[in-house]
């Protein structure tokens, strides 16, 4: 039996210092093609435009958005906007809506130069240009990588025009829809006060005075504090809901809220058996059910105008909010820096792409020289190696009845 000698570390180098010209000869080749391909490579240039996050006063109003975005405007951001968390990423959804890009292809002509077919192309081709990052601080950012570098930075500050004129356009549009709305609520209950305090007076001129318990009038204003803000939801899904879907996450939190504020009123007026802490308004020792005739109607009369009063205050604080929102034009939307022509090249990076192919083709030569010092020790010690030998053999022998087979083939088809 042949025993085995073991390779050590002195042999492994002894094989790749044999073959220390072939390895030189092909690290050298692999870099220079590299250097070829790096210089035959389009140079492409990054441009990036940064914004600041929402201040209060925009976050405000894009509070009322969600109900636009949910409805006409979701099929245009592609399902993106229901996930948003922040304005900030809502500003990175709406840059990167069909309806944003439609308006800058349209604007520098990118299907053309694109050289798309169709605008699902140019759609295409756009989204692998553009990059939009978010940072902790909502910091929102849009960078283009393209050819041109003059083309990128304006591609990347007309991002952010453009969506400055979306955000006060939909502001617009909302804020008069909305404003309509509250200016027929606001008459309506304008009309109801009157008569709740013609109603009221009527009645402490026939009863003269009625007092009532400090709880109840706690209850009162409880109670009105909460009729007005069901009012004001209903004012909001009244203004919204027409032009959105039933599947309007925004219309079925409002009703939602709705029907924990109807809970709350019936405790009120009826009062409950458990109390619980964590809801608001119930838990009042005495119903309006069951006071006396008199307190009861007086009571009634009483919550009437505080509810009215209530409504009336809050729906007047809604429709100067409105008309505000109507009448915005200032800028939505505040740059941190606005894109400026890039000096340099951002791709490619022709001294990595070269010393990445030079060790690349270093580590690629060291198994190719043991496979051919493994081979030329087969041809030298055929009896070390039977395995080896009879694959080779096995393999020689198909290749030759290939050849024959394909020689046959081709002969048999000459005329």
């Amino acid at each position: 039996m042949i025993k085995k000698k073991e390779s050590s570390l002195g042999d492994y180098l002894d094989t790749i210092f044999k073959h220390r010209k072939l390895i030189l000869r092909n690290v050298i080749i692999i870099a220079l093609t590299a250097v070829i391909i790096s210089l035959l490579l389009p140079q492409k240039f990054t441009s990036t435009a940064t914004m600041l996050p929402p201040n209060p006063e925009q976050e405000a109003m894009f509070g009322f958005m969600p109900a636009m975005l949910s409805g006409n405007i979701s099929g245009m951001l592609g399902g993106m906007v229901p996930g948003v968390s922040t304005p900030s990423d809502l500003y990175a959804a709406i840059m990167q809506s069909s309806k944003i890009k439609r308006e800058i292809i349209a604007k520098y002509d990118l299907k053309s130069v694109f050289e798309a077919k169709t605008m699902h192309d140019a759609y295409k081709i756009l989204d692998e240009i553009t990059k939009v990052d978010i940072t902790p601080e909502g910091i929102v950012s849009i960078s283009i990588t393209y050819k041109d570098k003059y083309l990128a930075t304006n591609i990347a500050n007309s991002y952010v025009e453009e969506l400055d004129k979306f955000n006060t356009e939909t502001a617009t549009t909302l804020g008069k829809r909305y404003r309509i709305f509250i200016e027929k609520r606001l008459e309506e209950t304008e009309d109801s006060l009157t008569k709740a305090e013609e109603m009221l007076r009527e009645f402490q001129e026939k009863h003269r005075t009625v007092a009532l318990d400090l709880e109840i009038q706690s209850a009162i204003e409880t109670f009105a504090k909460l009729r007005s803000e069901m009012i004001l939801l209903e004012v909001k899904k009244g203004a919204f809901g027409s032009s959105t879907g039933i599947s309007n996450p925004y219309i079925t939190n409002i009703n939602n809220q709705l029907r924990e504020l109807k809970k709350q009123l019936a405790k009120i007026e009826s009062g409950g058996n458990e109390q619980n802490i964590n809801e608001f308004g119930a838990g009042f020792a005495v119903p309006f059910t069951e006071l006396p005739q008199v307190s009861l109607e007086y009571a009634r009369l009483l919550r009437e105008v505080t509810v009215q009063i209530a409504i009336y205050e809050l729906l007047t604080q809604q429709y100067e909010q409105a008309k505000i929102m109507e009448l915005k034009d200032t800028p939505t939307v505040q740059f941190l820096d606005k894109a400026g022509v890039p000096e340099r090249k951002s791709y490619p990076k022709r001294s990595l792409i070269v010393v990445f192919a030079f060790f690349l083709g270093i580590v690629a030569n060291i198994p190719l020289v043991f496979f051919l010092d493994y081979l030329a020790d087969i041809d030298m010690h055929p009896e070390k190696h039977t395995y080896a030998v009879k694959f080779k053999t096995n393999i020689s022998h198909d290749i030759k009845e290939l050849k024959n087979f394909l020689k046959k083939v081709f002969t048999s088809r000459e005329p």
